[in-house]
């Protein structure tokens, strides 16, 4: 592995477990027994290092959101499909953590946010309609936007929300239970097909919480 990609997923490791602003450019070094001025050499400093990982979470979200909403042709494709974008945000859940404070170290961060928001709300759109084609979903247009944001927020503040419940789930079980409560959202607008559909995945969604 390069030097530059472990230093890298190192560092995302202790962001994720310790927090990032507990870190310092010193202390990724010592955990990668590795001298400062070698760190350096690499990274100036610990912001290249965030604004690093942030190309990588911002690559991997193009991807899912950009490519995935096309593929959503049922009730049980979109729980899969927020699955999947829910597990590629608890990768870089630092970053989610405590998304203000994040944007106020960091300011150049906020635009880049925005991006991530725009590409959700693009894809959750590209959902719903996809769903609403098949008459699985029937959203009335003077709610659309509103639905939309409120999905946006579940997919945004999640892991804010865990933490301020002080729950501390652990990942599996945390994203299991954020998927329900964002397919809950969707309940209201479900034809029967979509109904019987949910009650299905709601019982999946039981029987993964037991296991």
């Amino acid at each position: 592995m390069k030097t530059r990609d472990r230093i890298l997923d190192v560092s995302l490791s202790l962001f994720n477990e310790e927090g990032e602003a507990a870190q310092t450019a010193v202390d990724i070094a010592n955990a990668l027994d590795m001298s400062p001025g070698n760190l350096y050499y690499h990274f100036k400093g610990k912001e290249p290092i965030i604004e690093a990982l942030f190309d990588r979470f911002e690559e991997e979200m193009q991807i899912i959101l950009g490519g995935s909403p096309s593929a959503v042709t049922s009730i049980e494709d979109n729980w899969v499909f927020v699955y999947i974008v829910l597990e590629e945000i608890y990768d870089f859940r630092f970053f989610y953590r405590n998304i203000g404070d994040m944007m106020e170290r960091y300011p150049a961060m906020a635009s880049r946010f925005r991006r991530i928001l725009a590409m959700k709300r693009k894809a959750i759109n590209e959902v719903l309609g996809s769903l609403e084609k098949r008459d699985l979903v029937h959203v009335d247009k003077r709610l659309r936007d509103h639905l939309v944001k409120q999905m946006v927020a579940t997919l945004t503040f999640w892991l804010s929300h865990d933490l301020l419940e002080g729950e501390q789930r652990d990942g599996p079980r945390l994203i299991h239970d954020t998927v329900l409560q964002f397919m809950l959202l969707v309940v209201p607008y479900m034809g029967e097909a979509g109904y019987e559909a949910m009650v299905g995945m709601l019982d999946r969604h039981r029987e993964l919480v037991k296991s």
